[in-house]
């Protein structure tokens, strides 16, 4: 029988906590994510040590995630990697472009294999990456990027803008990782960040036994609602703002419900037409019932 924790987030105690899922990809017969009542926190229990998370994502990262892509994502080398990932620049950048402008310095933590950096740096920014994996960090350096391993590597330096995309949910201590960020930004910067939204319908609208078991994963801490998000956000005193977004489309949740796995990106396109696709994210956006969220946190000048 498990043992009942107290929140990670909030530290409220046993008796606000239940199973959010009963089933952790990658994790042993213990793992399960809890969710806690008083801030909506979801959270990985047990914790895993530091020792081998450590191992986990300088040694076993891009062969685990090899195990989680459906069939437009390629983690087999830091090249292909970089190139089956293009539509993610293209999707982000309306979200960023506002805030990144030439000859600003920016970080972007969890670089991976640099198609971001690469971006950025095509659009005269000044650069610097945080890449644990040993395969991408030797990659990025090769590609000509200035890359360390670990953000306490970086000393004496500020950035006009921090990014980080489907990082925060890996982080075991969020209001540290936050605050150690937030000191590396100029006044008046920005930290710009993708994660997973909780509020993903393959979770929180259809039960299909197949995606749970995928969705929940033992590399992620935590995964955040609009609402656990804000909480965090508010605990340290931040201006910020939520916006929400939907990455895969109804293919893609037609392709799950069907044959139960990842993958079939514009599949149906054709025969629900683009009207629908479009009509079917919008309303999952609005309603925040959506799989990502972007947040935006500011430093206001003292």
């Amino acid at each position: 029988m498990s043992v009942v924790p107290k929140c990670r987030i909030c530290q409220s105690d046993e008796s606000n906590q239940h199973v959010r899922a009963p089933h952790v990809f990658g994790g042993e017969g213990t793992h399960q994510f809890w969710e806690c009542d008083d801030c909506s926190a979801i959270y990985l229990n047990p914790i895993p040590s530091m020792e081998d998370e450590k191992r986990f994502y300088v040694q076993e990262f891009e062969k685990f995630m090899s195990t989680r892509v459906g069939d437009h994502r390629d983690w087999s080398n830091a090249e292909i990697h970089k190139k089956t990932n293009q539509d993610q620049v293209k999707r982000r950048m309306p979200f960023l472009q506002e805030h990144v402008q030439k000859g600003m310095d920016l970080l972007e933590i969890g670089c991976s294999s640099g198609f971001m950096l690469d971006a950025f740096r095509d659009t005269g920014v000044n650069c610097v990456g945080v890449e644990p994996s040993g395969e991408f960090n030797e990659f990025l350096e090769q590609s000509g990027h200035s890359v360390v391993c670990d953000l306490c590597e970086i000393t004496n330096q500020k950035f006009d803008v921090i990014t980080h995309f489907f990082v925060f949910e890996h982080i075991r201590d969020p209001y540290k990782f936050l605050k150690d960020s937030y000191e590396l930004l100029k006044d008046g910067g920005v930290m710009i960040c993708e994660i997973p939204c909780a509020n993903d319908p393959l979770t929180s609208m259809y039960d299909i036994e197949a995606f749970e078991k995928f969705y929940w994963s033992i590399a992620h801490h935590y995964y955040y609602s609009p609402q656990s998000l804000s909480y965090v956000l508010d605990q340290l005193g931040y201006r910020y703002e939520l916006v929400p977004e939907q990455r895969y489309d109804l293919s893609n949740h037609m392709t799950w419900m069907l044959d139960g796995k990842p993958g079939g990106q514009g599949r149906f396109t054709g025969h629900f037409g683009e009207d629908v696709l479009t009509a079917y994210r919008k309303q999952l956006i609005d309603t925040w019932q959506c799989d990502t969220i972007f947040f935006y946190v500011w430093k206001d000048p003292s």
